[in-house]
């Protein structure tokens, strides 16, 4: 089916063996597969192998989604296929199918290393790979050091320093972004995500605003997620800002987010140590040591406290609810192939 030329279209999308596949399961003849390029308040931009087509949907899906399109009236979301990642905060579905996560900063304004690394756990337990994308590097001059900075912090993850006023560092970014692979770019607005966006694509397909003068915080140019299509293959979803990162459910990002800390704990004299004062730990000895970072472990203190309350708000527990119950919808409405 991968190779049915009735779908070339949607190869610029990522359609490939994997996707065909999951919409194999499908034979109807009124059927169509797409995949998300925008979600708004109750309808989706949905890019197909004839065109983008506008669509309802019983439940939405999240930009990035392979879906089921159904042609009555109008054009219908039937069914979602199965997704092999999710980018995720706090019950909020922010990207789907993502092979990398562009964990954003600009280097204009004071690193916030631990908001970069709470944002390198979400990329983590996306089930993609993230990749650290530090922005405005023409506004300094110690771009080495503070790229060794972040590198320090970012462990096990590549760092690519930027600059869109120059073009310094896309050809790094368009090295991880390649055909048959889709990209999102997460971080605070002001960051440069758009300005990134339009660069790779050699054209002002984003709004994009000037930062403020005092704190260079962003304006919320971007108020919905988009998906497009790189020149010479692959795919980019840029999202809005987050003001906060907020954690829960996310355990296995962290491990993958700390793993010099977690390898350390493992030697610890009680399984449960929280690396504070319990006496035997392995991790507070390796600070004292010099081997671990101070600052790196205050931070894993922070988002394992922050997720240890996370989990007994009402919310945590509704929002993982409500995705279950999204699943379970949408696989039922998923047709049954014909033999």
């Amino acid at each position: 089916m991968f190779s049915d030329p009735s779908f070339d279209a949607l190869v610029p999308y990522g359609w490939d063996e994997r996707v065909a596949t999951l919409y194999s399961s499908v034979s109807e003849s009124h059927h169509e597969p797409g995949r998300v390029g925008r979600v708004d308040r109750d309808r989706c931009t949905v890019r197909t192998a004839t065109g983008t087509v506008r669509a309802g949907a019983e439940v939405l899906p999240v930009t990035g989604d392979w879906v089921v399109l159904r042609h009555d009236d109008v054009a219908t979301v039937d069914a979602v296929l199965p997704r092999w990642s999710v980018l995720e905060r706090e019950g909020q579905l922010l990207a789907a199918n993502v092979d990398i996560v562009f964990v954003v900063a600009a280097l204009d304004r004071a690193l916030n290393l631990n908001r970069m690394e709470r944002e390198l756990v979400l990329a983590w337990d996306s089930g993609a790979r993230p990749v650290v994308l530090l922005t405005k590097a023409d506004t300094v001059a110690d771009v080495d050091a503070l790229t060794e900075t972040v590198a320090a912090r970012a462990v096990g993850v590549d760092v690519v320093t930027t600059s869109s006023a120059s073009g310094h560092g896309i050809e790094d970014v368009l090295a991880h972004i390649r055909p048959h692979r889709t990209a999102v770019l997460l971080g605070p607005s002001g960051a440069g995500k758009s300005t990134i966006v339009n660069r790779i694509l050699d054209r002002e397909a984003l709004v994009t605003a000037p930062v403020r003068e005092g704190d260079h915080k962003g304006r919320h140019t971007t108020s919905s997620r988009h998906l497009v299509v790189v020149p010479g293959g692959g795919v980019l979803i840029d999202t809005p800002g987050l003001r906060s990162v907020g954690l829960t459910g996310a355990e296995g990002g962290v491990a993958l987010t700390f793993p010099d800390i977690e390898e350390v704990g493992a030697s610890c004299r009680f399984r449960d140590c929280r690396h504070v004062n319990e006496p035997g730990c392995a991790v507070v000895a390796a600070v004292g040591g010099g081997r671990l970072d101070a600052d790196r472990l205050d931070s894993y203190r922070k988002v394992q406290g922050e997720m240890a309350e996370s989990a007994k708000e009402p919310w945590a527990k509704a929002a993982d609810n409500q995705q279950a119950r999204i699943i379970h919808r949408a696989m039922k409405k998923m047709p049954k192939k014909k033999r």
